[in-house]
């Protein structure tokens, strides 16, 4: 066998030593994916059409801004709204506008997220009744954003629009409201999972110091040359490099398929591949479709359960301020 046979036969060989099984890339199906972009898509050109409309009812309540612009989901979820950026009084502020009822639902200013009305008494210098606020901080035009950050709440679309408007309100002045679509959460109720590890290879080291030292020492035979041990052992070295080029590293990876009841009631099945081996547990509560943990309640939560947990509390909190300032204000 001569040194050019030698070379493909190496490199059939090293292609062989490196393969490695095809790996599934979990993920939705096409048809799953493509109908999220088309609805994506859709809200976009939506909201990019109608854009003087939103712009209009922002301008309303802020009649000296200036600069609007769509801001997207830049700042705030674009999810059932449409968010206007403009500059009122010097300010850089975000006007989010529901969609259903063409209302401004929420501002963002600065890093926090309020109710209209709550931004307005910001402004006023005035304090909004919130539990989680400090009373004694003072609401000058310099320091009216240092207030401690409100909580998050995560809130399902069809829990919030099954609440009335002060409750609402209510939430918004207390929280900073998170909402998902029915389609956008759910339980895992079953998990499978398949180990798609893979070892790595060697071959191609080792192919390559064997060709190598072959092709060298054939050339020394033929050739008349003198053959030399040090120079073979470098020449092997050498093809032992090269040659692993072809080889592959050994890969972690575990493919694992969910089952996740949604917030509407519908099944959905969510491939994740992970190079770890541990999962989520069924019964866990997860935003789809990237089975991100969320927080327990937003699966499990009512209307009522959020009235009793939430809204009973902030309801008491803000009788109790009322009937403490009411002496105060028959005093004056």
């Amino acid at each position: 066998m001569n040194t050019k046979q030698i070379a493909i036969a190496a490199a059939s060989l090293a292609m062989l030593g490196g393969c490695t099984p095809y790996a599934y890339q979990g993920r939705m199906s096409l048809d799953e994916q493509l109908k999220i972009r088309q609805d994506v898509e859709a809200s976009r050109r939506e909201a990019a059409r109608d854009f003087e409309k939103y712009a209009a009812i922002c301008l309303a309540e802020f009649p000296n801004a200036t600069d609007a612009k769509n801001d997207g989901n830049q700042h705030l979820s674009d999810q059932w709204a449409v968010n206007v950026a403009m500059v009122s009084d010097g300010d850089p502020l975000v006007c989010s506008i529901n969609r259903d009822n063409l209302t401004v639902e929420r501002i963002h200013s600065g890093s926090r997220t309020m109710a209209l009305g709550e931004y307005r008494a910001y402004l006023n210098g005035e304090l909004a009744p919130s539990a989680y606020q400090s009373k004694d901080v003072s609401l000058g035009s310099s320091d009216k954003y240092l207030l401690a950050p409100r909580p998050t709440l995560q809130l399902s679309r069809l829990v919030w629009d099954d609440l009335a408007a002060p409750e609402r309100q209510l939430l918004e002045a207390n929280y900073s409201i998170d909402y998902f679509a029915a389609a956008e959460f759910g339980t895992i109720i079953d998990v499978q999972g398949v180990d798609e590890s893979t070892p790595g290879t060697h071959a191609g080291a080792a192919i390559g110091s064997a060709v190598a030292s072959a092709a060298y020492i054939d050339r020394a035979i033929r050739g008349g040359h003198s053959y030399s041990v040090g120079v073979n052992l470098a020449v092997g070295i050498l093809g032992a490099v090269l040659g692993s080029l072809a080889d592959k590293p050994a890969v972690t990876q575990f493919q694992f398929r969910y089952t996740v009841k949604k917030g509407d009631g519908e099944l959905d099945y969510v491939h994740h591949t992970q190079e770890s081996a541990f999962r989520s547990s069924p019964g866990t509560c997860v935003l789809l479709p990237t089975l991100q943990a969320a927080t327990q309640q937003l699966c499990e939560q009512t209307s009522d359960s959020l009235r009793k947990r939430h809204l009973a509390k902030l309801q008491a909190a803000a009788a109790t301020a009322a009937a403490a300032a009411a002496p105060t204000a028959q005093a004056d």
